[in-house]
Formats: structure tokens, C-alpha cells, sequence
């Protein structure tokens, strides 16, 4: 009881606080009030998406859009002057939640499940600068300005104390300083005319995950759908009043806009509608709590490719952000073993614990054929949403063949998942090809499928009593077996139900045994080590490669 009342008490002084979100209807009457060339061309847009859309009825087959990104940072203090990390967190954010890895999909309800969509769009933070000149895709500016507003948009104006706009025909120009009026965001939609002014403004407390992101918008969803604007699309109830058109098919209609986490369904039939599943609050588009969104539609989708392909068309082919490989990281070979005995984390294991609250910690209390395994207190972890991971060394797998993962787990609801409202933990497991670069999720677990006993569901902080409490997973890594800077690392989605427990975890394969004996007709000029510096071919049990007069590399190891 008090967990619900916790949740219900928080609920209410979030509505009570709502304000209006976004500034880009406002941005954009203005606009078109202004500068004729643009109302003009503003006109068309919808007709000439339609008709685009029309016209390439294969336009959802997987091919990737990568957009180059900077991110100009206008601070006056220096809590605007967010950090490089919390830029990149709010890029992770815009690429899992345009191609839906974002960890909270799995609260989008069945009935729209089929028709959210993989937006097939990804961000990248340009590493060329309009000159040519090698950059990061963040700009910062200091400004005597303590606040910007919407009016005249002074925060794209070095003249007025901001910065200009790098070429917004081959860069997403996104500026994050102090927004002022009580606004979060706001953003430019696409038409035929592109002007100086074009891209994306986000208030600095609204910005990525982390830093000074402040809730309940500090989960990067402003960014998200603000740059759902810049790429043609409207709020999900139309805008411009009530019960609107918002151009998609796939949206159901909806009065006006949403704030704070309403329960499913919210106003059924809403509209003069026959609609029993009611408002898609969830969708980025509207103007609910960030931990509440996650969705876009397959109709959303194909508005923003069709404004890609008539209006941002220099997106579709750039080289402003650079493919160059990681640099070789320090990897260690399988196999790994871990079952936490010893009461500490073994060298190479780390923990990311964003919020500075509860996380991954061994404990001595339970295990699977041990009294030790690590698990994370989300019993009492208050927070909704939030995120810890368990991150493993990096591994060579050069080499190895039927590699696999196996770990054990052990997990109760608190919640019976049968009440009107219930909640669930998240388990997921992630790898990275890229020394911990990015990353993709190869499995996850939530509510009923992630429970481990019998019961399902204790009201009490639980603790697996026995054996039978835990389930034993076995996930192969075939698909990684010549990768060699792999990561794997557990995520801990909390939800303010029980406690997950991990045990040992292993990550084993076979060795492969490479022939040197072929003669072969390249000549080689050198050999270096994962570092770089030059070696000889006498080392053993590490990776080397091997530089050839024809300019191919070959990865080798020498097994003792």
C-alpha cells in the first residue's frame, strides 16, 4: 500500500506542476507570419509529403539514415555548460528511441505493439566542421545572455549573444542553453524553404539523462520530439486546437494534449470516436512525463523519411561523421568466470550507476549452490525508470568458436500482476562490437516472464530461499565469435518492484588453431600489437597483426 501511494502522491504534484512543453506551433505561426517565402512553402507540405510517400510505396525497406549532428552549447553559467557526456547521452537517447531499442518499449500497450516502428533514422555527432577541419559536434559558446527566448530565435544569432547555425543544409543544428518562459524545446518543420534558423532549441535542465536534467523531463524525450517537429511531424492531437488532424493514419484522435503518466486507456471514444483504447499518450508527440513515452508509428515513420528524401535531402549522403574503427582496446581472451565469492568485483568488471542511488551490489545473503551472487535493492529503489548496469571486461573472441554466456538469476514480483495497476523490473543484456562504443540488446526479461518462483508475486523485499528460487540461461555468442573488442554488460531497468539476483555468470568457447604454414606471395612490411607498436611474431596467446606490401592487415595468434 504505501508503494501505491507513493506512485499516486508523486502522479498528482507532477500535474500540478505541468507547463506547456513546446514552443514550435508558436515558432512556426511566427514564421510563416514573417517571411511569406516560407508560408508559401509551408502550404505544400503536407500535399507534397502525401504525395512522396505515394510515390515510393517501398520507402520502410531497411536502409539506415544516419544525421550529422552539432551540438552548439550557449552557457552563461556553468551549470549550462553541460557536459560532453551529457551531449552524447542525449545522442544515445535519439538513436534508441527513433530505431526503438529504447528500453521502455516494452510499456507501449499490445494494442499498438504492431505498429510502432523502427524509424530506420540514427544521430551521429558530426566530426567535420563546415571548414573541413576535424571536430567533435559540440560547439560552446559563452554568452553574456542569462536566458534565451523563442521570439526572433537570438540563441541562432552570434549578434544577439548566440551562435549562428553551421550549414543547416548538411548539419542537424541543435542549441541547448537557458530557455526562458517555462518552455522546453522547440523546433523548425522542414518544408522546400530552409532558412539561417533552422534546427532544434532544448532548454539545458531538459537535455540528455544526466548533468542537469531535471525531472520529469530527464530522460531526453524534449530532444526526441522536438526533432520529431524538425522532421515533419505534428503533435499527436493535431495542434492548432482541439481534436486535430496530425496527418497520420495510424494515430488515433485525440482532444488535446496529455501531461504527467496517465493509466491506459485515457479517454476511450474521445472526438465522437469509436475509439475503446483512447489517447496514444505514450507517443513522443505528445506531452507526457519523459519515462512515459515511447513510441513512434509506422505512419510517424513515413512523415519523417518522406521529409528526409523532399526536404533534408543532403542527410542521405554526407561523409560529416567519420567511420574511423575504435582504437584496439586492452581485451582479455575466454573464458571468463564470475560467481562472487570473494566479496568483490574482479578486475575488469565495472558498474554504471547514473543517479548515484541504489545498484549492483554483492551480497552474502543468497546465491544459486552458494551464499553469495550480486544483485541490485529495487524493493527500495524509489526512483521509476532508472538505470544501472553490470558491465564485464572486454574479450577477444578471435579465435574462439561455440562461445556461449550462462548465468543464473533469480527474481519475485511485489505487485500481483492481475491488479488493476502493476509494475515490473527490467533484466536486458547488451553487447558491444566496439570496446563499449554502442551498443544493441540480445535479450530481456520483464514482469511475468522474468519471475523465477512460485509464487509469482511476495509483498515483501524477497530473498530466493533455495535452488528452485533461480532459472539457469544459456545464450549463445556465435554471431561475436570474431570479434575483438567485445563488451557484454546486465541492465537493471528498476520499476520499483522486488530484487534481481545474478550468479555465476561465464562466457566460454573453443579454441581455433591458426595455420601459418601456407607461404603466401604479399610481402610483409611489419607487425604491430592491439596498441600499435611494433613486435615480433614470438609472442603467444595474444592477438598481432600482421601488415602486408598490398596494404592488408591480417589479425593472427600464435597459440602456445
Amino acid at each position: 500500500m504505501n508503494k501505491i501511494f507513493t506512485l499516486l502522491l508523486a502522479s498528482i504534484c507532477l500535474v500540478a506542476t505541468a507547463q506547456e512543453r513546446c514552443g514550435t506551433e508558436a515558432n512556426t505561426r511566427n514564421m510563416m507570419k514573417d517571411n511569406p517565402s516560407y508560408a508559401a512553402a509551408r502550404m505544400k507540405v503536407n500535399a507534397q509529403t502525401n504525395k512522396w510517400i505515394e510515390n515510393h510505396p517501398n520507402h520502410s525497406e531497411k536502409t539506415i539514415i544516419t544525421i550529422p549532428v552539432v551540438v552548439h552549447v550557449v552557457w552563461n553559467t556553468n551549470a549550462e555548460n553541460i557536459s560532453d557526456a551529457q551531449v552524447e547521452s542525449q545522442i544515445e537517447i535519439l538513436n534508441a528511441d527513433f530505431r526503438r531499442t529504447n528500453i521502455d518499449q516494452i510499456n507501449t500497450p499490445s494494442v499498438w505493439q504492431s505498429i510502432a516502428a523502427d524509424c530506420e533514422i540514427e544521430f551521429c555527432l558530426a566530426t567535420t566542421d563546415p571548414d573541413g577541419n576535424t571536430t567533435t559536434g559540440i560547439n560552446r559558446v559563452q554568452t553574456s545572455e542569462t536566458s534565451f527566448g523563442m521570439s526572433g530565435d537570438p540563441v541562432k544569432s552570434t549578434s544577439d549573444g548566440g551562435i549562428d547555425a553551421w550549414d543547416n543544409d548538411n548539419y542537424m543544428n541543435i542549441w541547448v542553453c537557458d530557455l526562458g518562459s517555462g518552455l522546453l524545446g522547440y523546433a523548425t518543420p522542414p518544408s522546400n524553404w530552409i532558412g539561417s534558423t533552422d534546427g532544434v532549441v532544448i532548454g539545458y535542465k531538459y537535455f540528455g539523462d544526466m548533468g542537469t536534467a531535471q525531472p520529469p523531463y530527464h530522460k531526453g524525450r524534449t530532444a526526441t520530439h522536438e526533432v520529431g517537429h524538425w522532421l515533419n511531424l505534428d503533435h499527436i492531437w493535431g495542434g492548432w486546437g482541439s481534436c486535430g488532424n496530425d496527418q497520420v493514419a495510424d494515430t488515433p484522435k485525440q482532444e488535446t494534449e496529455n501531461y504527467s503518466c496517465p493509466a491506459f486507456p485515457l479517454h476511450p471514444n474521445a472526438c465522437s470516436t469509436t475509439n475503446a483504447n483512447g489517447d496514444m499518450f505514450m507517443n513522443y508527440m505528445d506531452y507526457t512525463n519523459d519515462a512515459c513515452m515511447n513510441l513512434f508509428t509506422n505512419g510517424q515513420k513515413g512523415r519523417m523519411i518522406a521529409a528526409i528524401n523532399s526536404y533534408r535531402q543532403n542527410m542521405l549522403t554526407h561523409s560529416l561523421c567519420g567511420s574511423n574503427p575504435p582504437a584496439p582496446c586492452a581485451a582479455i581472451n575466454p573464458p571468463l568466470t564470475e560467481s562472487f565469492q570473494s566479496g568483490n568485483l574482479a578486475s575488469g568488471w565495472t558498474i554504471s550507476n547514473p543517479d548515484s542511488d541504489k545498484t549492483w551490489e554483492i551480497t552474502n545473503t543468497a546465491g544459486y549452490n552458494s551464499n553469495s551472487s550480486i544483485y541490485i535493492n529495487n524493493a527500495d529503489y524509489s526512483g521509476n525508470g532508472e538505470v544501472d548496469d553490470l558491465i564485464l571486461p572486454i574479450m577477444d573472441l578471435t579465435n574462439f568458436v561455440n562461445i556461449n554466456l550462462t548465468f543464473d538469476y533469480a527474481y519475485s514480483l511485489w505487485t500481483d500482476p492481475n491488479a488493476a495497476q502493476n509494475w515490473s523490473d527490467t533484466l536486458q543484456i547488451f553487447i558491444s562490437e566496439d570496446c563499449g562504443s554502442s551498443w544493441q540488446k540480445i535479450w530481456g526479461k520483464s514482469g511475468v516472464d522474468l519471475t523465477t518462483t512460485t509464487p509469482i508475486f511476495n509483498e515483501f523485499s524477497w530473498i530466493p530461499f533455495s535452488n528452485s528460487d533461480w532459472a539457469s540461461i544459456n545464450i549463445s555468442l556465435a554471431n561475436y565469435m570474431n570479434e575483438d573488442d567485445f563488451v557484454l554488460k546486465f541492465r537493471n531497468v528498476n520499476q520499483y518492484e522486488n530484487n534481481i539476483y545474478l550468479d555465476n555468470i561465464n562466457i566460454s568457447g573453443s579454441i581455433t588453431y591458426i595455420d601459418d604454414s601456407k607461404e603466401s606471395k604479399r610481402k610483409l612490411i611489419k607487425i604491430v600489437d592491439v596498441l600499435g607498436r611494433t613486435t615480433t611474431n614470438t609472442q603467444t596467446n595474444t592477438p598481432l597483426f600482421y601488415i602486408y606490401d598490398d596494404g592488408s592487415v591480417e589479425k593472427k595468434m600464435i597459440i602456445e
